[in-house]
């Protein structure tokens, strides 16, 4: 999703691709950082967008397997995370951190594992210059900040993946987090309110209606002149 969505109306939504993400993490002075890849602006898909290393998952990922399976997204997200920056990354060593699928009034939609990975010491990023075009190290922190600056175009999923671990001070409090929760899987409901885009999730009050205005519990993405913005309460 990108900060440019428009909601669309579908009576019968598209099926949603099986998909993994890498969270990936180093150790930094300053706690630690997150590397962020930025899609090339002439993919249709969260075209123009700093996003963590991922993809479909292939059926070559795990044969026998099912693709929407943890086995085939641990052997997936590695797989594209050296296609998509040049590093190796054990895929038994992952966590599973959350889980996402599109928004049903999305014309692409993907069901996506977020898993996250670590190195223990500095390593080169390749691009391939063609589907990712740059990168950068960030930390939690810092790519939020440059998101509110309207320097960093980020989907919700990152948005929220972010701020959560701005929260922790270091890699093994992140990976500490990630243990002491069951994946959350979120099933977001894309809406307009006041014009403006609003994603909906499972325990807002507005969620079974899709209408934001329902008063009572929220948990919403909102979208704003200074990017995304959560609400929960």
């Amino acid at each position: 999703m990108s900060e440019q969505l428009k909601v669309i109306d579908l009576e019968t939504p598209v099926p949603a691709h099986p998909a993994a993400t890498v969270i990936l993490l180093r150790p930094a002075a300053d706690g630690f950082e997150v590397l962020l890849l930025l899609r090339a602006q002439a993919i249709k898909f969260a075209g123009g967008s700093w996003v963590f290393p991922g993809g479909r998952i292939e059926a070559d990922d795990a044969p026998g397997k099912e693709l929407d399976s943890w086995e085939a997204a641990r052997m997936g997200a590695a797989r594209e995370c050296l296609e998509e920056s040049g590093l190796t990354v054990d895929p038994a060593s992952f966590i599973p951190y959350s889980h996402w699928t599109t928004p049903k009034a999305e014309s692409k939609r993907f069901s996506t594992w977020f898993l996250i990975g670590s190195l223990d010491e500095d390593a080169d990023v390749i691009v391939d210059d063609g589907e990712i075009v740059d990168y950068q190290w960030l930390t939690p922190a810092a790519a939020l900040e440059k998101h509110r600056q309207q320097q960093l175009s980020i989907m919700p999923p990152a948005y929220l993946t972010l701020l959560e671990l701005s929260k922790v001070s270091s890699i093994q409090a992140a990976k500490a987090f990630a243990h002491s929760r069951k994946p959350p899987f979120y099933q977001p409901k894309m809406v307009k309110d006041d014009r403006k885009v609003c994603i909906l999730y499972g325990d807002d009050a507005g969620y079974a209606s899709g209408n934001p205005q329902v008063p009572g519990a929220r948990n919403r993405i909102t979208q704003s002149d200074c990017g995304w913005q959560h609400t929960r309460r």
